[in-house]
């Protein structure tokens, strides 16, 4: 009476939770980089050209987050060397966006207000 239950599951792969981190990674980069560009598009039109150096900044940033994402998920496999290998390993991915994000924001403001005066 023994039934087959399925497809037996192979073991899980221990760099899977590194992987699914470097693609969250990767696409906060694209969406810090879309983000990026969509405000200096909009920020362009009530501050005017001096936007550009912010916008083209921001850009920079994000292309930098998304780069330094795609190269570490090449490297989320077991390393003998670094054993504990994370992308947060360092900090400097969330430092750069958290000052991303905040540059986004005061863009952002400084465009509401240049609007309203």
């Amino acid at each position: 009476m023994s039934e087959a239950r399925g497809p037996q599951h192979a073991a899980p792969d221990p760099a899977a939770p590194q992987e699914r981190t470097s693609l969250a990674w990767r696409r906060t980069g694209l969406a810090l980089l879309v983000g990026s560009l969509t405000i200096g598009r909009i920020a362009l039109e009530t501050v005017g050209p001096a936007v550009a150096v912010p916008t083209v900044l921001g850009a920079a940033l994000a292309t930098w987050v998304t780069l330094a994402a795609m190269r570490t998920r090449r490297l989320a496999r077991p390393h003998p060397d670094e054993p504990g290998f994370s992308v947060l390993a360092v900090g400097r991915l969330p430092a750069v966006v958290a000052v991303l994000v905040g540059g986004l924001a005061l863009g952002e403001l400084v465009s509401t207000l240049a609007a309203l005066v």
